[in-house]
């Protein structure tokens, strides 16, 4: 065991850890709360001070103070060892930089580029100016760690030779792009916010252009690389987690500025989706620490398109979404700026995100008609999210009331929506066991998906995740990819433990997964055959069968071709 493993492990005791971020309970010599890694009603998670350890028996999950802060916070080791030796009051003591491993060199040329920029904006008057004027304080800037980057192709990358970093590292990690002249900078002419890991890290960074030259996005984000998945990460999460679980819920916004504004303005649950579109695994994120979300997005349809887009995950993951009122063409940085106090009256007066867009119509003063179709289209999806019918029933006898509509009618379109409107939570269907059609896919797709969501969990996993999850991605397709990213936490948990279980011993995983692909590939080739073949069956044309049956010597040809490598 490691010196400052053994030393944090000597100051904090499992009770300790696992007590600051669940209520135990005591159960004889145990104690036992609801397990924070799947959806249950009777608690099945127990911690053991004798032992130090604690084990859900409901989902598997089990381990020391490490690894239950790995799992709740979503880090690898290293982030649980920093995030434990803050608590401990601990200083990590420093290993020498030959012994460090290829990825503890990644987050230094992260940490060293933030140091840059941030060493840039200081020695830079006109970018601070501008921050602000947007209301920025000196030690909000500090403390999110914002910098500058000046206008010029190979101003990062030089000083990070001087740093000893190479070309592939800065290259991996998204700094540098290389052309035919050779690597330039990614970003240039931009203020620099870095994004954290949950423990605090910087594994990427969002640039907002400072002087508009005409051609120019307006925000650049780090592409994903080895440390940065945007589905993951959460603007200010890192900051904002531990009054997230006091405060009771979160706000999520959508920018930079809005977050680093709401923080100054003492609104210090606030995260931001910075650019990216809201994905299941940040809201399982946030339902760790609180099942309530209060969404402040900006004030036009773009804004209330994207809240709703996000709410439907969020109620169908058995969420309470509020949302907070925004005038046209602002955003919560804008209202901040303008008036502290307002933001605190807005965050008073927040409107369940059913009842908002309820109001939104009928303040349209649209004809009877109109105003049932437009509550059909908008409101009623919101609705077939909710988990409980009784919560339905209370949203539908409201809409009925303020709209003059039929509670009745109002049922019947609820349950004639089409399958796409309520469907905003991929359906583990596409991973269940036993079923007609095509069970050998469907079984070899659950054990990819939980070898890579077991893997995931590891500060070391044996394989490639990234490498292999965008091989899954590329051979299924954007629609099922959507539908695995965004799987629930307790199904999660259920194929993890079947491959854990399974592969535990495996001392090949690499060669198994392959195996598994390969298998997958050919599962849906023959899909393909089978659909072929109908189409053959039932056209009339002669020219068209010809064709088609070319098709399917083709994917023959193509089955034989994978069976034949894994002879």
């Amino acid at each position: 065991m490691s010196t400052n493993t053994q030393k944090i492990k000597d100051r904090l005791n499992i009770v300790d850890v696992v007590g600051s971020y669940l209520k135990l309970d005591r159960a004889g010599a145990n104690l036992k709360a609801p397990c924070p890694f799947h959806n249950e009603k009777t608690p099945s998670f127990f911690v053991s001070p004798d032992r130090g350890t604690y084990k859900c028996f409901g989902c598997g999950a089990g381990g020391d103070i490490f690894t239950f802060v790995e799992q709740f916070e979503g880090v690898d080791f290293p982030g649980a060892l920093k995030l434990l030796a803050e608590k401990a009051g601990i200083e990590l003591e420093r290993e020498d930089p030959k012994l460090k491993n290829e990825r503890e060199k990644l987050y230094r040329a992260m940490e060293e580029a933030t140091l840059f920029f941030v060493g840039n904006l200081k020695s830079t008057t006109g970018p601070m100016e501008y921050l602000k004027k947007r209301g920025l304080e000196q030690k909000t800037v500090d403390k999110f760690r914002i910098g500058f980057v000046k206008d010029e192709w190979r101003n990062l990358y030089d000083y990070l030779k001087t740093r000893g970093f190479n070309d592939e590292e800065m290259e991996k990690v998204g700094l540098i792009k290389k052309a035919e002249k050779g690597y330039y900078d990614r970003f240039r002419n931009r203020i620099i916010f870095p994004l954290f890991d949950n423990s605090g890290r910087v594994v990427a960074f969002s640039g907002r252009l400072y002087e508009d030259d005409g051609k120019s996005a307006k925000y650049l984000n780090s592409p994903e690389t080895v440390l940065f998945n945007k589905s993951r990460i959460l603007y200010g999460y890192n900051f904002a987690k531990n009054d997230i679980r006091t405060r009771g819920f979160s706000i999520l916004v959508e920018g930079q500025m809005d977050l680093t504004m709401s923080h100054q303005a003492g609104f210090t649950n606030t995260v931001a989706t910075s650019g990216t579109a809201l994905t299941g695994e940040h809201l399982s994120l946030l339902k760790r620490l609180s099942d309530k979300i209060v969404m402040a997005y900006d004030g036009d349809e773009a804004g209330l398109s994207a809240a709703n887009k996000g709410a439907k995950l969020a109620l169908g993951m058995g969420m309470e979404v509020k949302l907070v009122e925004i005038s046209d063409n602002q955003d919560p940085a804008d209202v901040i700026l303008k008036d502290k106090s307002s933001w605190t009256k807005a965050m008073r007066a927040t409107v369940h995100i059913i009842d908002f867009n309820l109001n939104c119509l009928l303040k349209k003063n649209l004809d009877k008609r109109q105003l049932g179709l437009e509550i059909k289209r908008k409101v009623l999806p919101l609705v077939g999210q909710l988990k409980s019918k009784i919560e339905q029933d209370y949203f539908i006898n409201s809409i009925g009331g303020k709209a003059g509509i039929s509670q009745q009618v109002l049922w019947d379109d609820l349950g004639n929506l089409d399958k796409d409107d309520t469907a905003s939570v991929p359906k583990e269907i596409v991973l269940e066991k036993d079923k007609k059609n095509y069970p050998r896919r469907k079984e070899t797709l659950r054990e990819i998906t939980g070898i890579l969501f077991w893997q995931q969990s590891f500060g070391e996993p044996l394989i490639n995740v990234q490498k292999w999850e965008e091989k899954l991605f590329d051979l299924i397709g954007e629609d099922l990819a959507d539908k695995i990213k965004n799987l629930s936490d307790s199904f999660k948990n259920e194929i993890i433990f079947e491959a854990e279980s399974k592969h535990i011993d495996e001392k090949n995983l690499k060669n198994r997964l392959q195996g598994a692909f390969d298998q997958l590939e050919i599962e849906i080739l023959i899909e393909k055959k089978d659909l072929i073949k109908k189409q053959i069956e039932s056209e009339n044309d002669e020219d068209k069968k010809i064709s088609l049956s070319g098709e399917l010597l083709e994917l023959s040809k193509k089955i034989d071709t994978v069976r034949s490598t894994n002879l």
